[in-house]
């Protein structure tokens, strides 16, 4: 059930006894720039971590707590090339509590998002240095996990230099020095007055008191403009791209990056689906089976798909020694499934897989949500038939989506000289 709040403000409400929690999504969406996911990542923390009624992190916890422990936050991600800000709350649906928990969670997150803990102009500034640096520190602590590293060095080398696909969408360090508490108060202004926004309320709620709840929240119009492109795509380089990194680590990551122009929901998205399950998506795939288990070339072997880039990755751990032969027997499986060297019964078991999972995704409201406002960026209505999908896809249609992956990219992270 969709409400038109104003203009580019939409509510979208999902009744369901499912859950006996009540969920609230609130997604700001603006096209990312190479700049903004900083600012926007960093205005998150800000907005989720103080107000003017509840100052500091430990008053808005309190405040929480009486709500029979309510779980409020906000995030930064991306889809395609949209950058958004998420605001999550979770609670105790009203038929189990003494209280009116529902509006009393609303007026939260009213403080959170339309009275931040700002003054003359700029966020308070021992708040802001303090959110600064723990942003520092959150970003530090990602690129410690090499094969993240790895995979963010390996998007760097895919995507085309100015490409904003190549700015994470939680932001970079380099960012960091030149915002301001006055600077962050411009990038909140651009959010909550110029974003899209879309408010999803999921639980065993009455629509018509959602919607005039929700409807409290001082959102005013934006300007309507043609809905931004999401899908990003570019043309393939003129060879291969590849890079050796040295430094300590014990187990080398090898990258691969292919293009693939698969995207979400588009005719060819659930043919790519099984294929990324025969390549390397699945316990049952290549990869896995032949790179990993019978060769023992690699502690792990996966593929991934970006249905939204029109990217599909490689992720192995293995002996940097064995670099040559990893990427040739990657690419072997890979020459095999172009040419229909695979059986049925495998790829059925891919798809029952597949089927499986999304099946599961569906006890999760966190899945559930994200799939709805993915089909709501994207102008899509929900799938009925998943299952029927998966399991009408031919074998000529695995074998014509292989044909379509073209390497573009490798890196290697290595301890050892090449």
């Amino acid at each position: 059930m969709d409400f038109c709040l104003q203009p580019g403000v939409n509510l979208h409400i999902i009744p369901t006894k499912q859950f006996k929690l009540t969920h609230v999504l609130i997604n700001f969406a603006t096209p990312q720039t190479n700049t903004n996911a900083t600012s926007r990542n960093l205005l998150a923390n800000l907005l989720e971590t103080s107000t003017h009624l509840y100052p500091t992190q430990t008053a808005l916890a309190r405040q929480l707590a009486k709500l029979y422990g309510a779980y409020v936050t906000m995030m930064v991600g991306r889809v395609g090339r949209l950058h958004t800000v998420r605001l999550k709350a979770s609670f105790v649906n009203d038929r189990y509590s003494d209280q009116p928990l529902f509006s009393q969670v609303i007026d939260l997150i009213n403080q959170m998002l339309f009275h931040p803990l700002v003054e003359q102009g700029e966020f308070d500034s021992p708040t802001f240095r303090l959110q600064v640096n723990n942003l520092a520190s959150t970003i530090k602590s990602l690129y410690d996990d090499k094969q993240f590293y790895a995979h963010q060095k390996l998007c760097a080398l895919y995507y085309q230099s100015n490409s904003v696909m190549r700015t994470p969408s939680f932001g970079q360090l380099a960012d960091l020095p030149r915002l301001t508490p006055a600077s962050l108060v411009n990038t909140y202004q651009q959010m909550i007055n110029d974003d899209r926004v879309d408010i999803f309320v999921m639980g065993d709620v009455q629509p018509e008191a959602v919607r005039d709840q929700i409807g409290t929240l001082p959102f005013t119009a934006r300007l309507q403009t043609k809905q931004s492109a999401v899908f990003y795509n570019q043309p393939l380089h003129d060879d291969i791209l590849q890079v050796y990194e040295r430094q300590r680590i014990t187990q080398a990551k090898l990258n691969l990056g292919y293009q693939l122009p698969v995207y979400y929901r588009q005719p060819t998205y659930f043919p790519a689906v099984v294929f990324n399950g025969l390549f390397g998506g699945s316990p049952y795939s290549k990869l896995f089976t032949n790179v990993r288990e019978k060769a023992s070339l690699a502690y792990y072997a996966s593929s991934r798909l970006s249905p939204f880039s029109g990217l599909m990755t490689v992720q192995t751990g293995i002996k940097a020694a064995d670099h040559d032969q990893v990427v040739d027997m990657i690419n072997q499986q890979l020459t095999a499934i172009q040419h229909g060297e695979f059986d049925q019964a495998t790829v059925q078991e891919i798809k029952d897989a597949i089927i499986n999972q999304q099946q599961a995704g569906k006890d999760l409201a966190t899945n559930v949500l994200e799939h709805r406002l993915v089909e709501q960026l994207l102008g899509l209505q929900p799938v009925k038939n998943f299952a029927d999908q998966i399991n009408a896809v031919s074998n000529e249609q695995i074998v014509k989506v292989a044909s379509m992956a073209k390497l573009q990219t490798t890196y290697l992270l290595s301890g050892e000289k090449r």
